[in-house]
Formats: structure tokens, sequence, C-alpha cells
């Protein structure tokens, strides 16, 4: 981290205008700077908060994201490790800290891959249900029964599904938003189609709560899993695909968009490659 000498002159003063605006006096910094017990505990209570303790403010890190994989069902803690690993040493890492602080919605997610897609999709909705206990809501007719390779699927051309293996990828979470213009999700499917995340969106969700709950439409985007097709009863085949959003009520929902519609206020995140040694 850089040293505090390091910090520019319009931060120093706004750090100075919001202190002074907080109630603190001359007098206080005064005595504070001859109390640095006093002055450590102050910056442990602020390293607690989420605008802190999270990176950007939304997304767990990296650290406690494996601690929390590793509890859960049916995950051996080795093969969370060997994933981690395998991204520190192909440069993963180093290229999503050479990126992160100028790409606000880039995080690193553990993606769990299941034996199968509609196991992965299961599993992955399982976490986002348990995360999120009585604020979890889903499109009925596509997830409550029925979850099979019928229902579920990538699309042509996605990255290949590794059956029983766990991932940490590195996804830009405002890949293809476009408040504007707008993204008609087909064209994108068919353009980016083996660059597309398919279940990080999913996992991200019960990883980083706060980033699903600061889904706002303006800062921070919903997200489609855009590698991934639905089939779902009386709606049509393999016409729609997953998302993730957040209700203004506060409920966070696993649903589904049709791939012929233009958005404006979703991502399609993708699945970004470093090569950082």
């Amino acid at each position: 981290m850089a040293s505090l000498y390091k910090m520019d002159k319009g931060t120093e003063i706004e750090l100075f205008r919001m202190l002074n605006a907080a109630g603190l006096t001359a007098e206080d910094a005064k005595k504070l700077s001859t109390q640095p017990k006093v002055v450590k505990a102050m910056l442990a209570k602020m390293r607690e908060d989420d605008a802190f303790r999270l990176i950007h403010g939304r997304f767990t890190p990296l650290a406690d994201k494996v601690a929390m994989v590793k509890s859960w069902p049916g995950i051996n803690p080795d093969d969370v490790d060997a994933a981690v690993a395998l991204v520190r040493e192909n440069g993963t890492i180093a290229g999503f800290e050479v990126e992160s602080p100028n790409n606000p919605l880039l995080d690193l997610v553990i993606v769990v891959y299941r034996e199968s897609i509609p196991a992965t999709l299961l599993y992955g909705r399982d976490r986002f249900m348990e995360t999120f206990e009585g604020h979890y809501a889903e499109w009925a007719e596509a997830y409550a029964s029925g979850v099979d390779d019928e229902r579920v699927e990538l699309i042509p051309g996605a990255r290949k599904f590794r059956p029983n293996t766990i991932q940490v990828q590195a996804v830009d979470f405002g890949a293809n938003w476009d408040p504007q213009r707008g993204n008609v999700l087909s064209e994108v499917q068919k353009t980016q189609g083996g660059k597309l995340a398919d279940f990080a969106g999913l996992f991200n969700a019960s990883q980083s709560p706060k980033w699903v709950e600061q889904m706002d439409e303006v800062n921070v985007p919903e997200t489609i899993l855009a590698a991934l097709l639905l089939s779902v009863p009386h709606c049509g085949v393999r016409s729609y695909s997953p998302d993730i959003w957040r209700h203004s009520g506060g409920e966070a929902e696993l649903g589904g968009y049709h791939i012929g519609s233009r958005f404006h206020v979703l991502s399609m995140a993708v699945v970004r490659e470093f090569h950082w040694r």
C-alpha cells in the first residue's frame, strides 16, 4: 500500500474537508497526534466497515471467499487451494491486482463445477438461496423443478465445461453494459461466446452479496449468465439466459431474460485472461 506521504493534494484537501465537516477540530487533531493507541483503534474500527473491508466496497476479498467455499458441502479444501495456487502461478491474480483499482466491476470468483451443467446450476442456486435466506426469489418455472440437460445448456462456442473442477476466474461484471445503446443478448452470444462467463455471476452472488445488494442499474448493473441457455416450459426452447438481479424491495432473484431482447441495464460478464508474471 502507498504511504500517506504519497497522497495527492486533491485527496488531501478532500480528506480535510470531510474531517472538518464531521466535526474534527484543530484541537482534536493536535490531541490525536499524541495518542497513537487511539489512532490505531480508530483505524482498526474503520477497516471493519464494508467500505474498507470489501474491494470497491462491494466485492469480498479472495481470502474470505476461499474460507467460505471450503465450508460448502461436498468441497475438498485442497481443491480450493490448488485452484488459487494455479491463478497465482499463471498471472491471473497479478493481472487482477493491476487492473482492479481502475475497474470497479472486476472481481475474482471461485466457480465450483459439479458433475454436469444442471448440477452446477443447482449447486450454485442453493448457495445463492442460503446466502439470501428469506430475501431470495427465483423464476419458479425455470428453476423449481425439472432442471436437467434439456433445461440448461451452454451456448454454441462457449468455454469448455470441465466437470468436477474448481476454478478461480477474473470476471468483468461490467462487460457489454451499454446504458445508452444497449446490447442484444443473442448477438453478444454469437460474437463473444468463448469469452462469456457461465456460472461466475451465480457463484459471486453468494460470495459477494454486497455486490448484488448494490445493483442499482446506474453504478452497478444486473448481470446475465450469458454463456447459458434455458429452455423454460411454455416459454420457449433455448430462448432464455439466467440472470442475477435485485428487486427494489431488496430481494435477490435468479431470473431469466429472452436472448432476443436488447438490454441497457444488464451486463453480460466476460472472463478475463491475464498473463502477468
